[in-house]
């Protein structure tokens, strides 16, 4: 493994880190019915997440709003936000992106004959909204490293490594 050379002396670190998207199951019905979820990487201190989920045809998410931007890569079907009906739809190949403090509901085309797949990078959290518009939930990469093993667990599947961000600690400048 190749190490980075800090200019404070060695620091053990890989040069890249790889998950194979393809080998990681999917947690089902992970926060709602028709939504397949992988984790493929979580920091906690820098308050972001990546993840791969499918949705079913017709899928419908809470309201909820970002407190940090939202990167979408689509792979397959299409996808859209019930709030921005003349925006237009995400479709494979699409990039999109969300700016901090953007509420909406995602909504996954009807007319789709098989799942809508998207990558997705997530800084912050997701708060999750009742119609009312009371918080009910906090989605953040805390979250994902927490739920995401256990989803895979209640349904048997074995959890993978994934990648996770650094950890903040004091050093005494010595390769740990």
């Amino acid at each position: 493994m190749e190490t980075i050379v800090h200019s404070l002396g060695s620091l053990a670190a890989p040069m890249a880190l790889h998950v194979g998207t393809d080998d990681l199951p999917f947690a089902e019905d992970f926060g709602a019915p028709g939504v397949r979820l992988k984790l493929l990487a979580a920091d906690v201190e820098g308050g972001w997440f990546a993840v791969r989920i499918r949705f079913a045809p017709g899928v419908e998410l809470p309201p909820h709003q970002h407190t940090g931007a939202v990167h979408a890569f689509t792979l397959s079907g299409e996808w859209s936000y019930l709030e921005h009906a003349g925006s237009p739809p995400s479709k494979a190949g699409s990039y999109l992106y969300e700016p901090a403090g953007t509420s909406h509901r995602l909504k996954v085309a009807d007319h789709n004959t098989g799942e809508t797949d998207v990558f997705f990078i997530i800084y912050g959290a997701m708060l999750v909204q009742d119609p009312d518009g009371n918080v009910v939930a906090v989605l953040d990469a805390h979250s994902h490293l927490r739920d995401w093993p256990n989803a895979l667990r209640a349904q048997g599947a074995p959890v993978p490594p994934i990648i996770e961000g650094g950890r903040v600690r004091y050093t005494n400048g010595e390769p740990q």
